[in-house]
């Protein structure tokens, strides 16, 4: 590791919304959250100024960091330009095509300190891109994070969305303090064990996710009225497909496990062939 380099590391920027990691704990908690496959490597999202890499590297050995600020890509080389092991690829972690940077048989797990602007655009790429990750261990607004691992009968758009593609879990919360500078809100720390396959097949997929989110734009109302007022049916439709699909009409949308979804996806386009 260059020590010239780390001493004359880049300062957050504040217009970009930066907050540097720099409790020396939690990057570890972090780190060893962490779990590559045996032949594979750790993929970080936003490398910053290197804190987490440290110890990525010290723990796992090989990393290839995504980092979108052109100064801090030049500042990282630098600190780091004894590790064989390490590369950083200079682009936006919501649009690199991780194909062709990693190769498309690549076997990583991905960790990052997400934007709180940019977390679910890269969370939604890393999921459904190729090649995947076998898991993502992320930090992100502590609201959203517990918002993801709620548990079933809690669940959110955002949760089913995560859900069709891998399993959450809650880590630990991160305090503002461990931050240079501190946001205003508090962090959390969760995992994601990416499914061998998503839940939803592929050929569903569009017509489940346009389903969930135009039911989801009236969360707290009851199914019922969510449904018929969100997404086209005939009279009395929205009725006889939660009828047909075995489930309680006074239920709110954010009960129904990832399952009834797609038992409710077949009843609702059953009614509508038959109208």
């Amino acid at each position: 590791m260059n020590r010239a380099a780390v001493r004359s590391e880049p300062r957050p920027r504040k217009e970009l919304g930066q907050h540097f990691l720099r409790d020396t704990g939690i990057l570890r908690d972090i780190a060893e959250a962490v779990r590559p496959p045996a032949d594979g490597f750790v993929l970080e999202i936003g490398a910053g100024t290197g804190e987490l890499t440290a110890e990525l590297l010290r723990r796992h050995g090989a990393v290839v960091a995504v980092e979108l600020e052109h100064r801090l890509v030049r500042y990282l080389r630098r600190r780091f330009a004894d590790e064989r092991l390490f590369r950083v690829i200079e682009g936006d972690a919501r649009t690199v095509d991780l194909a062709a940077e990693l190769g498309p048989t690549a076997r990583f797990a991905a960790v990052g300190n997400l934007p709180y602007y940019a977390a679910n655009p890269i969370l939604r790429h890393l999921l459904e891109g190729k090649p995947q990750p076998t898991e993502i261990v992320a930090m992100l607004q502590r609201e959203v994070a517990r918002e993801i691992a709620a548990p079933p009968g809690k669940r959110s758009l955002l949760a089913l969305s995560i859900e069709v593609y891998a399993e959450a879990e809650y880590l630990f919360s991160v305090p503002p303090e461990a931050f240079d500078p501190p946001p205003k809100v508090w962090s959390g720390v969760v995992r994601l064990r990416v499914r061998p396959e998503p839940l939803v097949p592929e050929e569903r997929r569009e017509a489940f996710f346009e389903l969930v989110a135009k039911t989801f734009r009236n969360p707290r109302k009851q199914i019922h009225n969510a449904l018929a007022q969100g997404v086209w049916l005939p009279k009395g439709g929205a009725r006889e497909a939660l009828e047909a699909a075995g489930i309680d009409p006074m239920r709110r949308p954010e009960t129904l496990a990832l399952g009834e979804w797609l038992t409710l996806l077949d009843a609702v386009e059953a009614v509508r062939a038959h109208a």
